[in-house]
């Protein structure tokens, strides 16, 4: 299949993305290479077998990632992350820390006060990211790329 359709539920994605939202997602967009950081992807949920969710890449494999006084770290370095519209990168001050292995990458949802990512059930294996996002089309005023 040349590319999947997708309806947003939920709000773990706004501000980049509403509930209702009509998404084309690639299932064949990478290939042989990995996903980049920042791409936003259907992944398989690890907690609910049978369910996708929209999440986006922020921990690439290898690196380690840091959620410290309301910042995202990765490597030691501040993530900014322009599709958060203003939200913070995390809640709380609390710090934690994941060092990812080879095949792992760190998923989070844009809205992190409303999203069950990667801080709940841990890294995901690049086997369960199914597609990346690449075009809106509904609603028509929202349409477009993405990413």
């Amino acid at each position: 299949m040349l590319f999947e359709l997708y309806v947003v539920r939920g709000d773990s994605m706004t501000p980049s993305f509403q509930p209702g939202d009509r998404l084309l997602a690639l299932p064949s967009a990478y290939g042989r290479k990995l996903p980049g950081r920042g791409d936003a992807v259907i992944v398989d949920s690890p907690s609910a077998p049978g369910e996708r969710h929209i999440k986006r890449i922020v921990g690439l494999p290898g690196e380690e990632v840091q959620l410290s006084e309301g910042y995202l770290w990765i490597d030691g370095e501040h993530l900014v992350e322009p599709y958060l519209g203003g939200l913070p990168a995390s809640l709380g001050l609390e710090e934690r820390i994941w060092k990812l292995a080879q095949e792992e990458m760190f998923v989070m949802g844009d809205n992190r006060a409303h999203s069950t990512d990667s801080r709940v059930f841990g890294p995901v294996c690049a086997g369960m990211i199914v597609a990346r996002v690449w075009f809106r089309w509904w609603p028509p005023r929202r349409w477009g790329l993405e990413g």
